[in-house]
């Protein structure tokens, strides 16, 4: 066995790779995906063909161990997709791809057990302070969703808590955040942190804030506001982009308190590598620490952006290897 296929499969593209077996038996252990490419998921009827298409693109036969980070619940063996009409058996793609091992994870699930793996360039500190160790390690962002997976320390070992954490109800802040809420309540009866704290988020954001200002609201997507926001050329784009880093940063701050996250939180997904230079000129992290008579206990816990859109990948690789391939050894 040479190498193994790792993914990481979101609503929107696919990001696949190919990890060499011989360097995750170094010390420390190398998970760097070689041959990454990403595929557009729509471009594709089933993640199968996706795959096979990928093998083809990479002149490679599929290897046969491989583990997914997949954006969705994974309940009895079976994945249904969140953001993307994917359903499908875990057993049965694996008999159709005529592999040994197949093992799928939640893409969050991925990013948290890639954490401890993470160095370099592929971070940056955001608020810095001491790790706890042998503390639980909380990741979450936004993406085409709101992701959110937690690490625990388990004897020698880390176990991932994987959650559906972005459906929870959304939490107003002050005044203006009520406003939103007000002006989303009445376009669905349910508000969540994903609703607001993703791609499309950003969209419902500037168009509720257009209509609390009383003024038109263009037909821009999330990339549009983006743009428009950090050059400055839309001040209505900009205060969006702001406002949606503040609720961000009292969603970040409420879930660490939460999990009691001393291990450090990990600000993962697809959204903040493309908004990290702007984040630190906006109060995130003064909303993530103002926690009342609980802020100097979130001020002791380290916030970090992953600025490396391929971080999953290294998870999927790590999680392979510790839980199928080499089981035995220490996973810390």
């Amino acid at each position: 066995m040479d190498s193994i296929l790792v993914a990481d499969i979101g609503g929107t593209n696919a990001r696949f790779g190919l990890v060499a077996i011989d360097g995750t038996r170094s010390s420390p252990p190398d998970y760097t995906a070689q041959h990454q490419h990403s595929l557009k998921c729509a471009d594709y009827p089933d993640l199968g063909s996706m795959i096979r298409d990928y093998a083809r693109v990479v002149d490679t036969a599929l290897p046969a161990f491989a583990c997914f980070a997949i954006a969705g619940p994974i309940h009895n063996g079976r994945v249904r997709m969140t953001n993307l009409d994917w359903e499908f058996s875990i057993e049965q793609l694996r008999q159709d791809l005529g592999m040994e091992a197949l093992d799928v994870i939640n893409d969050f699930a991925a990013l948290a057990y890639a954490t401890p793996h993470l160095r370099g360039e592929m971070i940056k500190p955001l608020h810095e302070a001491s790790r706890e160790p042998d503390s639980p390690i909380l990741v979450l962002g936004p993406g085409t969703g709101f992701g959110m997976a937690a690490l625990v320390p388990f004897k020698e070992r880390w176990k991932i808590v994987p959650t559906e954490g972005g459906h929870t109800n959304f939490a107003p802040g002050n005044a203006r955040e009520i406003a939103i809420l007000e002006y989303m309540m009445r376009q669905q009866d349910h508000v969540s942190v994903e609703t607001l704290l993703c791609g499309q988020g950003l969209v419902r954001i500037y168009q509720a804030m257009a209509f609390i200002e009383g003024k038109p609201a263009q037909d821009y997507k999330p990339a549009d506001i983006n743009e428009k926001g950090q050059s400055g050329e839309d001040p209505l784009c900009r205060a969006s982009i702001e406002q949606f880093c503040s609720m961000l940063g009292s969603a970040v701050g409420d879930r660490a308190l939460c999990l009691g996250a001393q291990g450090g939180v990990f600000l993962g997904g697809g959204i903040i590598p493309r908004i990290a230079d702007f984040i630190p000129g906006t109060d995130l992290v003064e909303r993530y620490t103002h926690k009342g008579p609980m802020s100097n206990y979130v001020r002791q816990i380290p916030l970090t952006m992953i600025m490396n859109d391929k971080a999953a990948l290294v998870g999927t690789a790590a999680w392979l290897v510790d839980t199928v391939i080499a089981p035995g050894q220490p996973g810390r």
